[in-house]
Formats: structure tokens, sequence, C-alpha cells
């Protein structure tokens, strides 16, 4: 079965249901909103840069919700082989149920972040999200800031050899990203999902020195090959960069 439509099945069962005695075993109808924020990078990253991001945006939705959790393991893969770091990803990952959706895409400006929605869901035990991060149109990006990627990222990155580039990174990602943790036992309280992208993460593992196309301005971009673009590709697609929290009480 297709898990992106259990979710329909479940809200049509939650309508139908009526917890007896009110001992809420049966899942219920409810929203929640999700909003989508960062959290800055500090320090240098494994390569030895330290980055002053000057703007940050991304193209997220849908967001979807699992019952099952993300497990985390390490994976050898040739990456490490250039000097990169294994990613953590899902190990033996299963969704199961579909528990909540928010379908709809935005572009996100990373240092003020935004609310994406409310997602339509059922109460039960949550594990697991899924993000989408897809090229956007331009009904959702009507400023074109991101170029047609997912996600943009600029900024000057230095190293303690006095090295400096002015940098303006961009991908696009082939799959939703899968397995990312939110762990919650989710009722009828009120509160909301909130999802830090942690642009540490994104990029920790740039070897900026690599990246050698720059324009007139002396702004540099990631060849495709390069060790930047890949290290940017593979720190995107971590599930470590979403940290995802249920925020108590409610949005102000």
């Amino acid at each position: 079965m297709n898990r992106r439509h259990i979710l329909t099945g479940a809200l049509a069962l939650a309508a139908a249901s009526t917890p007896l005695g009110g001992c809420g075993s049966e899942a219920e109808r409810r929203t929640f909103p999700v909003e989508v924020t960062s959290t800055p990078m500090t320090g240098a990253n494994e390569r030895g840069w330290t980055v002053m991001v000057e703007s940050a945006h991304l193209s997220v939705g849908p967001v979807r919700f699992f019952e099952g959790r993300a497990l985390t393991a390490r994976r050898f893969d040739w990456y490490t082989l250039m000097g990169g770091t294994a990613l953590a990803h899902p190990g033996h990952y299963a969704p199961g149920d579909a528990l909540a959706e928010v379908l709809t895409t935005h572009t996100v400006d990373l240092r003020t972040g935004a609310t994406l929605g409310d997602a339509n869901a059922v109460t039960g035990e949550y594990g697991s999200l899924e993000l989408t991060l897809t090229a956007p149109t331009q009904a959702t990006d009507a400023q074109g800031v991101l170029s047609g990627q997912a996600m943009r990222v600029r900024g000057t990155a230095r190293n303690a050899e006095g090295m400096e580039r002015r940098f303006d990174a961009l991908t696009r990602l082939s799959k939703p990203i899968q397995g990312v943790r939110f762990e919650k036992s989710l009722g009828m309280e009120a509160g909301r999902v909130r999802i830090a992208v942690n642009l540490g993460t994104w990029l920790g593992r740039i070897d900026f020195a690599t990246a050698t196309d720059s324009d007139a301005d002396g702004v540099y971009t990631f060849p495709a090959d390069s060790q930047a673009q890949n290290a940017l590709v593979r720190g995107v697609e971590d599930t470590t960069a979403y940290g995802v929290t249920w925020v108590e009480g409610a949005a102000q």
C-alpha cells in the first residue's frame, strides 16, 4: 500500500470513532502548526573553515509524519576515503502508518523562520517524519531567491591560513529525506512542531578551497564534481541536520 495515502484512512477512522469512557484509546482528528527555523553555525567546521552565513533559504513541503521510529547507524561509503565523514542514516527504517501531513510547499527564509501551515493529523504515537525539499515554482518563490534549487546558502568562509571564500551554495535533492527523528505521544494538547535546520551540519563537511568557480564579483560556486558540492549534498541529506521538537502551548 502506498503510505502516502494511509493517512486518509486513518482520518476517516478517527472521524468515525468515539472514545468510550474517556479512555482515549481511539485516534482523534486534530491539527497542529508546523514551523521551520534554523540554528546557526558556531565555530569552525571539520575542515577548519569558519563560516559567516549571510542568507539561507529552503523550499520545503510536503512534510509527512509517521509512527515508525528513526534508527541511526554509521555507514561506510567511498566518501570517507576522500576525507569525509560517514553519515548517520536510517538503519532498517520502517515508516509505518502516516499520522499527519502538511501538503503545501513554501520558500522559507531560515534566518527569520516561517510557519508552513497546519498539519492534518490524528492523535497517536509519533516516531519520525519525512521532509521533501522540492524545487520551487514561480508561485512558491516569486522573488526567485532559490534560482530553481531546493536550498541556497550564501556567505563567507575563512580558514586559519587566511584563505577567504565568498560563496553561493545551491543544490536540490532527488528524493525526500526520510527517517527524521520525532518521537512524541500526541494527544489533544495545544502545541506546534518546530523543525530547526542546523546550518552547521549543512556546511560542516565542506572544504571551501575546492570551490573553484567564481563570478565577476569574486563569489564562488561549487563545481558539480567537487568535494565542496558533494559535502554540501551530504550535509543537506543528513537526517541529523533537522532537529524536530514539540513546542507546548498556543502559538504566540
